[in-house]
């Protein structure tokens, strides 16, 4: 199965807003509401033995919910070579939980916390949308399967651990 490690965001009203227009632009496959998240590791094709093994270390995470707060737009490689639009993240307690994470599966050193707005298909000039910082309680982390499918990509989750109850990330 295809996988990923990730904490799901339930996007605002106003975060919606700002997929919608992006999802106005002619060449952009934007990400569905019920598919928005944050990945933490992306696992590629991995078989049910690792699955099990990935959900052991999951349920052994003991990371307290937070806060994620958004920053802005930025574009994977580039924001002169759009492949894939971002919002970029940053939460304390988002890094507590990465290095939970990377006790049983390796993360990349330059992993860069963002929620995939969508897809670039062909070359377009990156739009001027500006993003009001926003913040979202994370209290929950899985690994999920992707089936990806014409109409766009499919996510299960496989397993999941409810994060410690906290009332507030503190200051960033």
């Amino acid at each position: 199965m295809r996988a990923f490690i990730a904490v799901q965001v339930k996007p605002s009203d106003y975060l919606a807003s700002v997929f919608r227009r992006f999802s106005e632009i002619k060449g952009i496959k934007v990400t569905e509401y019920s598919n928005i998240h944050l990945t933490i590791k992306f696992l590629g094709d991995i078989d049910d033995d690792k699955a099990s093994d990935i959900c052991s270390g999951i349920r052994s995470i003991g990371s307290d919910s937070f806060d994620l707060e958004t920053e802005g737009i930025g574009a994977f490689p580039s924001m002169e070579r759009p492949r894939v639009i971002y919002i970029g993240c940053r939460s304390d307690g988002l890094y507590r939980l990465v290095a939970e994470v990377g006790k049983f599966v390796p993360i990349e050193k330059d992993f860069i916390p963002h929620i995939t707005v969508g897809r670039v298909k062909h070359r377009i000039s990156m739009p001027n949308i500006e993003l009001k910082s926003e913040k979202y309680r994370i209290d929950e982390i899985c690994l999920f399967r992707s089936d990806l499918k014409p109409s766009g990509p499919i996510y299960t989750k496989i397993c999941c651990k409810q994060l410690g109850k906290q009332d507030s990330d503190g200051p960033s």
